[in-house]
């Protein structure tokens, strides 16, 4: 059986995500949001230097994709400070399936910006996410 080239991308996603999620927990039972956001960026540090390399030693030109780059970037920030603090009151078993449903935001801007579509069973899967929310913050 094939698999698509995106899939093993979005499994090894699942992976890191998943163990960053348990040890954000770990840490943020520690440490305040806003530190663990510094150190989470320090943590970064080795990874955008072996992309600059790979890319070449060359940033993007296009500044559109840049700028989206950067917004990316910016809100990535945000959310995880937002997720630290979440993780530092909360439940970990909890905090990471409900803030694991942030694609449910892409879907509804996809909807409204881009003009996408959903079919009925994809529908289906937006509505039990929404679901999920409720029972897991019951």
């Amino acid at each position: 059986m094939r698999f698509p080239k995106w899939l093993l991308s979005a499994l090894a996603c699942i992976l890191w995500w998943g163990l960053f999620g348990f040890v954000a927990k770990l840490g943020s039972d520690k440490t305040p949001p806003a530190l663990m956001q510094i150190l989470f960026t320090i943590g970064m540090i080795p990874l955008v230097i072996a992309a600059f390399l790979r890319a070449g030693r060359r940033l993007e030109t296009d500044r559109v994709g840049a700028g989206y780059g950067i917004l990316n970037g910016l809100f990535s920030g945000i959310g995880a400070i937002a997720y630290f603090a979440a993780m530092g009151s909360g439940q970990a078993s909890i905090v990471g399936p409900v803030t694991s449903l942030f694609p449910l935001i892409t879907v509804v801007l996809s909807m409204l910006v881009l003009g996408e579509k959903l079919n009925r069973v994809q529908m289906a899967g937006v509505i039990l996410g929404l679901t999920a929310v409720a029972i897991l913050s019951a």
